[in-house]
């Protein structure tokens, strides 16, 4: 951010969850927002969010990102995600 600008630098907005094959207690991140990429702010909200699910006993975190969006699974890799062979399959009720 600008110094002196007011307003958040971003935001995750995640669920929890409990899972018998995740081992427990689980955290999906549903999406991680930054105001803008390449300060660092998205190193410090992962992991801080990382640090507060260990905290609360999460087994494991969970994302999901578009097969397009290579940049978000290497910043994701650097962290310690690795891809799952899981397929994700979703219903449309509208």
């Amino acid at each position: 951010m600008v110094p002196g600008e007011e307003g958040l630098a971003g935001y995750a907005v995640i669920t929890w969850g409990y899972s018998i094959e995740a081992g427990g207690h689980d955290v999906r991140i549903d999406e991680i927002y930054l105001r803008e990429q390449g300060l660092g702010t998205g190193t410090v909200l992962l992991e801080q969010l990382i640090s507060r699910a260990r905290e609360r006993g999460a087994s494991s975190i969970f994302l999901e990102t578009e097969m397009s969006n290579t940049a978000a699974r290497r910043f994701y890799s650097r962290h310690g995600f690795s891809v799952d062979d899981s397929v994700w399959m979703y219903l449309d009720l509208s």
